[in-house]
């Protein structure tokens, strides 16, 4: 087992990993610590990440990952994608919430048609 801390390279946002091996499975990152990112549920897993028959979070990687090194990278490039994934979500909430004009006034109208 080993233990990975990672700093995306935005420098936003922290990861804590345990890379652990088994036997019948191979390497797998078990996500240990993540930031919690405000309007996501947190009870939503994040693209790449399931759960395992004890109830921990891991990137479920679809290919067998063959050893420590190849873990570590899969480790860091799930949290460069989930915190793209994260930015993006933000910003779609954030355009959502700009106000929309909901009526418009025959004024409003020959005026933008003009």
């Amino acid at each position: 087992m080993a233990v990975m801390d990672y700093r995306t390279q935005d420098g936003l946002a922290d990861y804590g990993f345990s890379i652990e091996f088994q036997s019948d499975i191979g390497w797998r990152a078990y996500i240990i610590f993540q930031l919690s990112h405000q309007g996501h549920d947190d009870s939503l897993p994040l693209p790449y990440q399931s759960i395992d028959h004890n109830g921990r979070c891991y990137v479920n990687w679809p290919a067998r990952v063959a050893n420590l090194g190849e873990a570590k990278t899969v480790a860091a490039l799930w949290a460069e994608l989930i915190q793209r994934y994260q930015c993006t979500e933000k910003q779609r909430r954030d355009s959502d919430e700009t106000p929309k004009r909901r009526f418009w006034s025959l004024e409003q109208l020959e005026e933008d048609a003009a």
